[in-house]
């Protein structure tokens, strides 16, 4: 067992090369190898996560074959290759694995009982985000196996073959995947940008258009309080009702010209934050207080909070940051309707707390809710593009992915603790200053 220089993330073992369709008659001498060299791997694996607890997970593949000798041998030789590998003897049982195991690339055997390799292609691929299957075939079954190419198989390989070719079309499927989920993502940041653009324009001039009547509101506001101001001084200090019908406006005036002036303050306000929101539209790098940007944020999901979730605020004084402000106001919009979302879910009242503190000239962000909380078997994926989580409801499952790439833009990190349950906090840390 060797660890490759350059990629402290990988296993890679060098057994000698083996043909699949061998008797196999040296397996049981190999179970005792075997079960060390996986006993190692993980203990390998273990200490690499503990000096880099962000490390993405490895690559996963599902192998599907009835036999058992042909479905151990394929494992060990992608084990190998610092792929997260698991075994099913049939189609059906796949299957039933496939929701909790999530693989990249499918290894199966094309001739199965239950659900053959044909019938697990077409299943497979109704799936949103489907894994690439590759098909084994025995001599005389290229018929079948381009039956499953047209039915969206990524590739086949006819028996006998050497395991260095299975590798390498393995290799090149978990590639194709990787491409396609960065298109996925390159498109959606396209979307992105233009419904962001088209936004920041309409809310310029709705901002824009509130403006004028909100100024003779406030005028009229002024006028009436100036006007009550006068009359209090006219009208008797003891002055009744029935005696001197001023006395009754001046029962009501002041008081309705109080609650009107607050009201035109929170509209003023509204539109600040408006305009803060349009600014963000600059897509420069631009060096702004942190602060404003969550805030911009938090007020565009103030209709779903207010009277329903408390919004705590706990900042701490940070230097300005050297950042896309657009992109990372997304981010905090991101995050936070993702809590809101949370808090729904759970059908009670909630709290979201927003944190920040200034530490080893970085910024740290912290939104904590109380809401479902994410399953533990979900955290190591969930900044991946398309996925969702049952009460995380990411819209197309691109939210989490957006932030994962905006704040590694930054050159920062993002990560998430949670438990079932009690709720979930998302930590984000990004340098003040960016050097080169």
């Amino acid at each position: 067992m060797r660890v490759p220089a350059g990629r402290p993330g990988r296993v890679a073992v060098s057994p000698a090369a083996v043909t699949v369709g061998e008797s196999w008659r040296t397996r049981g001498k190999q179970k005792c190898w075997t079960t060390a060299l996986n006993c190692a791997t993980l203990r390998m694996e273990l200490r690499i996560r503990q000096r880099d607890p962000s490390m993405k997970p490895a690559p996963r593949v599902l192998v599907i074959d009835d036999e058992e000798a042909a479905k151990y041998g394929i494992v060990r030789a992608l084990s190998g290759q610092g792929y997260e590998v698991e075994g099913a003897a049939t189609g059906n049982e796949a299957w039933e694995r496939m929701s909790a195991f999530r693989p990249d690339v499918i290894v199966s055997d094309i001739n199965m009982p239950g659900m053959d390799g044909v019938t697990l292609v077409r299943r497979v691929n109704e799936q949103s985000e489907p894994p690439l299957v590759v098909l084994i075939t025995a001599y005389g079954s290229e018929g079948v196996a381009a039956e499953a190419l047209r039915a969206g198989a990524y590739d086949y390989i006819p028996k006998p073959f050497d395991l260095q070719d299975l590798r390498r079309v393995v290799r090149n499927a978990l590639e194709k995947r990787r491409l396609l989920r960065e298109l996925k993502q390159s498109q959606a940041d396209l979307l992105q940008g233009k419904k962001m653009a088209s936004l920041a324009g309409l809310v310029a001039g709705i901002a824009h258009e509130m403006n004028s009547p909100l100024g003779a509101l406030k005028s009229s506001v002024e006028l009436i309080a100036r006007a009550a101001a006068k009359l209090e001084a006219e009208v008797p200090a003891a002055g009744s009702w029935e005696a001197d019908p001023r006395a009754r406006a001046l029962a009501v005036l002041p008081p309705a010209a109080e609650r009107c002036r607050q009201a035109c303050e929170r509209i003023s306000g509204i539109i600040q934050n408006l305009r803060a929101f349009v600014q963000l539209d600059r897509a420069d790098f631009q060096r702004v207080r942190i602060e404003p940007l969550i805030d911009s944020a938090a007020e565009l999901m103030r209709h779903r909070t207010e009277g329903r979730i408390r919004v705590v605020r706990e900042y701490a004084e940070l230097p300005e940051a050297d950042c896309y402000p657009r992109e990372l106001n997304q981010v905090f919009l991101n995050l936070l309707e993702n809590a809101v979302e949370a808090i729904e879910a759970t059908g009670r009242q909630g709290q979201i707390t927003i944190q920040t503190r200034y530490a080893d000239g970085c910024a740290r962000i912290e939104i904590a809710d109380n809401g479902c909380g994410i399953p533990a078997g979900d955290l190591d994926r969930i900044f991946d593009p398309g996925f969702t989580s049952k009460g995380m409801k990411v819209g197309t499952g691109l939210g989490l992915a957006v932030c994962f790439q905006v704040i590694q833009m930054h050159r920062g990190h993002i990560g998430v603790s949670s438990t079932p349950g009690e709720g979930s906090t998302f930590s984000v840390v990004i340098p003040i200053r960016r050097e080169g």
